[in-house]
């Protein structure tokens, strides 16, 4: 019997939209436990709590796991595991623990020196992806092409090149910092025919408001995250540097940035069939519990780290070291900055000292414990010794007074330096000088008072300066440091050097100087 046609549905089957996650992270900073090495409060953040979202995420489908560098330096964790050439790498044991993908370099991840980097590099399973960085011409990574659900997907990595302004030149010898717009340009340029998606991860910020597009911070090169996305056919950038949260489009390229210290991850769902879609968001860690897997794997250092960091190094009296407001501490110089620039001057032998307080600077308390010292000073840092005139000594302090500014003829912090990214280390206070700041004047005419030994201090008075590597770089764009002869180097991480100082004066009284007077 022959059905009439009318009796049959003819279905057209259009194969289904596929979907696949991208997982980032960013300036972990050697985040890997929920609890502060300050005062153990929870923070609700490090990559035990990541391991439970990618696990989590796993679960329910194909995920790529991407981190974007600045991950070796941060926790003291990692300071005391780096103190030594531990291996395998800690850190790199933890990310394979999660499973990620692929890597890109930050910054921050050549301060311990190149033994360190490599041999986190050689113990990681993820491949390096940073091409525009190479050591005796040979890139520390390379671009990938990778195909997951059919989907061809180019992977590039780049780093700020703006490295040599700040970091030891030992941990760089030999290395070559190649422009990232060009060399991103170059890449997506080879290998966007190849590909369905192309995903650019830069260790560096955003120079431009998203929206706006009108400078955000001085031109420099040092994060040029805005420039990238002028260049045709990138389809996600990952962003870092900065420590902000940003999820934005701008020039049709999605642009993710995370937070420091694993508060947060970036969720991007990539939606492709005919056409792609791109869509992501910001997670919180606090949304996950931490995995015991991770506890586990670090819990042998942790337990030496902490008794590590409870060890009694010295003693204070006379003063309270410890910072109550940091703004106050800046404005009217804190016992805490005499006393840095103290151990600064007696290991240098210099004559001037200048330092900073850090962002979120902690203090020592009287009995001072190497807790109490990697929670203040958190950089590896060194000091150099520079040479310095009575000109360039003033333009190093003009530079400094740009910190502040008013409102409603009230001192405050120019807001420069709190966004878009926190920057309060690069206000500077000078000890073995009197200075006076009038914050009212204009930029440039704010130091009206400069002695030494209650003489003016004129242009070609010569004196030593002893600062830290970072600054000494030019770090924070102090040209006028770099300019200045070097006379000494003090190999020696400052952490050493203050637990050193108390080993040799346990009993410290210090003379505190109000040696700077800011007024309005």
């Amino acid at each position: 019997m022959n059905i009439p046609i009318s009796f049959y549905e003819f279905v057209i089957m259009k194969p289904m939209k596929k979907m696949m996650r991208v997982y980032i992270t960013t300036d972990v900073h050697g985040t890997l436990k929920t609890s502060s090495y300050s005062d153990f409060s929870d923070k609700k953040q490090g990559l035990g709590r990541y391991l439970s979202a990618i696990k989590k995420a796993r679960e329910n489908g194909d995920i790529l796991v991407l981190d974007n560098g600045d991950i070796l330096q941060g926790s003291p964790l990692l300071t005391y595991f780096q103190k030594e050439d531990r291996k395998p790498h800690l850190m790199a044991q933890a990310l394979n623990l999660i499973g990620v993908n692929f890597f890109n370099i930050g910054n921050h991840d050549f301060n311990y020196g190149q033994t360190i980097l490599n041999q986190f590099l050689k113990d990681l399973n993820a491949p390096c992806l940073t091409s525009n960085i190479s050591l005796n011409s040979v890139p520390l990574g390379q671009s990938q092409l990778i195909t997951k659900q059919g989907l061809r997907i180019a992977l590039i990595g780049a780093c700020t090149d703006y490295i040599p302004h700040w970091e030891k030149p030992s941990h760089i010898a030999g290395m070559t910092f190649l422009d990232p717009i060009e060399s991103v340009k170059s890449e997506v340029q080879r290998l966007r025919p190849q590909a369905d998606l192309v995903i650019v991860m830069y260790h560096g910020g955003l120079e431009r408001d998203p929206l706006s597009g009108l400078p955000t911070e001085p031109l420099t090169g040092e994060n040029v995250g805005y420039a990238l996305t002028q260049i045709p056919g990138i389809d996600l950038l990952v962003t870092g540097h900065q420590h902000r949260s940003i999820i934005t489009t701008i020039n049709g390229t999605l642009v993710t940035q995370c937070a420091f210290n694993a508060q947060e991850f970036a969720e991007v769902d990539i939606t492709f069939d005919e056409a792609l879609t791109l869509e992501g968001r910001l997670i919180k860690m606090k949304d996950f519990e931490e995995d015991p897997a991770m506890t586990e794997l670090i819990q042998p250092f942790e337990d030496q780290t902490q008794v590590w960091l409870d060890q009694t190094v010295g003693q204070l009296s006379g003063y309270d070291f410890m910072i109550r407001d940091p703004f106050e501490a800046r404005l009217h110089k804190h016992p805490l900055v005499s006393l840095i620039n103290l151990v600064q001057l007696e290991t240098s032998g210099a004559q001037l000292s200048g330092v900073s307080l850090f962002n979120d600077p902690a203090g020592f308390k009287p009995e001072v414990t190497t807790r109490d010292i990697v929670s203040t000073y958190v950089y590896p840092n060194t000091l150099i010794v520079k040479q310095i005139n009575g000109q360039q000594l003033k333009a190093y302090l003009e530079k400094c007074a740009e910190y502040f500014t008013l409102d409603d003829d009230r001192i405050i912090v120019n807001p420069e330096y709190d966004a878009p990214k926190a920057q309060h280390f690069n206000y500077d206070m000078v000890d073995g000088v009197f200075y006076t700041l009038k914050i009212g004047n204009p930029v440039g005419q704010r130091v009206i008072e400069l002695t030494h030994q209650n003489k003016p201090i004129l242009p070609e008075d010569v004196f030593s300066l002893v600062i830290n590597n970072y600054r000494a770089n030019g770090g924070g764009n102090f040209n006028m440091i770099v300019e200045c002869p070097t006379l000494s180097e003090i190999n020696l991480d400052m952490t050493d050097i203050l637990s050193a100082y108390f080993e040799s004066h346990p009993k410290v009284v210090l003379n505190h100087q109000n040696n700077i007077v800011i007024i309005k």
